[in-house]
């Protein structure tokens, strides 16, 4: 049986990062609905600075949690997992607080550097929120422990950068960015939807 899943990119958008782990999914037979702040445009950016501009200018955190409610409540399936990655772990958790579970059977978060502004909330569906070791904002461990305090939601730090799963991001980590994609294919195959990455791999630079 095909898998659905919808993956919300991070404020590189569709860009030559974000095409490993499409072709991983692909190549597990997943159905891959993409959701990114540039409408589907390629991009290509020389670092995150420039990255984040573009992204104030085309799009923004209110119109990106819209982008991201649209595309769980205007689709006729029903996603096995939705995967958000930075602002867009962040656009998801809010969409997820309005969305019930006949549309999303899970989710996985990774590093919402935006979710203390919406900590207030609580999915519909469970969720894992993946942390890198440290945020600008907030104390990741206090997030973590306050996360963990919602039902459906578990929540843990690892000892990567924020940015790890993006090849783009000067953050990215080849061995955090595999064992992730580990637990999203066993999750993806039934059998590791409440596992979580080990928190005390080193970060490796």
């Amino acid at each position: 049986m095909t898998k659905h899943v919808l993956v919300l990119s991070d404020i590189f958008g569709l860009c030559a990062g974000l095409e490993p782990l499409l072709a991983d999914l692909s190549q597990a037979g997943a159905a891959v609905q993409l959701v990114d702040p540039y409408q589907g445009q390629r991009q290509q950016f020389t670092d995150e600075a420039s990255a984040y501009a573009e992204y104030i200018a085309q799009c923004g955190h209110d119109t990106y949690a819209a982008i991201a409610a649209q595309a769980l409540q205007g689709s006729g399936l029903r996603f096995d997992i939705a995967i958000g990655f930075s602002a867009g772990a962040t656009a998801l958790w809010r969409a997820l607080a309005a969305t019930d579970s006949s549309k999303l059977k899970q989710a996985i978060l990774f590093y919402p550097g935006q979710i203390h502004q919406h900590q207030a909330l609580t999915p519909a569906v469970p969720v894992q929120v993946i942390f890198g070791h440290s945020e600008p904002h907030f104390a990741v461990a206090d997030i973590c422990a306050l996360l963990q305090g919602k039902p459906n939601v578990s929540a843990q730090n690892t000892h990567f950068k924020h940015g790890f799963m993006n090849p783009e991001s000067s953050a990215f980590n080849e061995h955090g960015y595999q064992q992730n994609v580990r637990l999203i294919m066993r999750i993806l195959c039934g059998e590791g939807a409440t596992e979580t990455v080990p928190s005390t791999v080193v970060n490796e630079k």
